[in-house]
């Protein structure tokens, strides 16, 4: 089933001299198997967004439906430990989500709270990690003595134990190299085939061109566009009023059209640019 958000709003420290809305009048529809990228500038409310999908924040108004579950500002659902395990959330700041004395026993968490046993959980738990690329020899380490690369996947691993049917993503290759970066998104992409929804929070315009499929766009709290990626990329000036910056490809093309070219912006590979270029001259 989707995830459906309903006239969702969200207000900080209301009633006080500090409230701030975050969110206004939301209406949102997330189709299931989906991969999905949340774009915007910062403080348009995209982690506001993401955190009432496992009701780690309820509606100040409106609802949020994610299967069976449904969440406002008087309801949290009663059988909260299941729905975090259906709807799993990587923070931006993976420290938020590291708190045990070794890495094994940090992602051994989640399985052991839903009575796993301890042989079944520490072989998910090696599992887990060494889908996020990091082997066995990590897994007696400390994770505050990792680098901030390091903590990150190990973050993603212990969320990915519980093979959440939703995987939900804050900035989550904030911190890794450029070979990193792609080998956790290939990781996310795979899930993605296999079934799993997975919705992403970044500012890498790169990522949402070549790893999703949709994307919606947040503007002072409210979705200012939800499309398909070739779509949000046809829209260049769109985006450039935003201050998003646009994918390096699809910059190259824009400016090639300025120039009085005319290429189709929503070509993605090095290839069929080569190929749209030659026909163009």
């Amino acid at each position: 089933m989707s995830i459906v958000f309903k006239e969702v709003e969200h207000v900080y420290s209301e009633n006080t001299p500090f409230q701030y809305v975050a969110l206004r009048g939301i209406d949102l529809t997330i189709e299931k198997g989906t991969m999905t990228a949340i774009i915007g500038h910062t403080g348009s409310g995209k982690s506001t967004l993401i955190q009432h999908i496992n009701a780690l924040l309820q509606p100040t108004k409106g609802s949020v439906q994610v299967e069976d579950y449904i969440i406002t500002a008087t309801n949290q659902p009663k059988h909260l430990k299941a729905l975090r395990k259906l709807a799993g959330l990587v923070f931006q700041f993976p420290e938020y989500q590291l708190f045990e004395e070794t890495i094994e026993k940090d992602i051994m968490f989640g399985p052991k709270n839903f009575k796993v046993d301890e042989e079944t959980a520490k072989r998910l738990a090696l599992k887990a990690l060494k889908d996020v690329g990091l082997d066995e020899s990590y897994l007696d380490k400390p994770p505050f003595d990792l680098s901030g690369g390091q903590k990150r996947r190990v973050a993603i691993a212990g969320i990915l134990v519980m093979e959440p049917e939703i995987i939900i993503l804050d900035e989550p290759t904030a911190g890794l190299d450029p070979q990193g970066t792609y080998e956790i998104m290939d990781v996310f992409k795979k899930l993605n085939q296999e079934g799993k929804t997975v919705i992403i929070v970044t500012h890498d315009m790169n990522h949402v061109l070549e790893y999703c499929d949709q994307a919606i766009v947040m503007n002072k709290g409210k979705i200012d566009k939800q499309c398909s990626i070739n779509e949000l990329f046809e829209k260049t000036e769109y985006l450039l009023d935003l201050s998003i910056d646009l994918p390096i490809i699809t910059n190259f093309i824009y400016q090639l059209n300025k120039k009085g070219f005319s290429i189709d912006s929503s070509i993605k590979d090095i290839d069929n640019l080569i190929k749209a270029i030659k026909e163009a001259i």
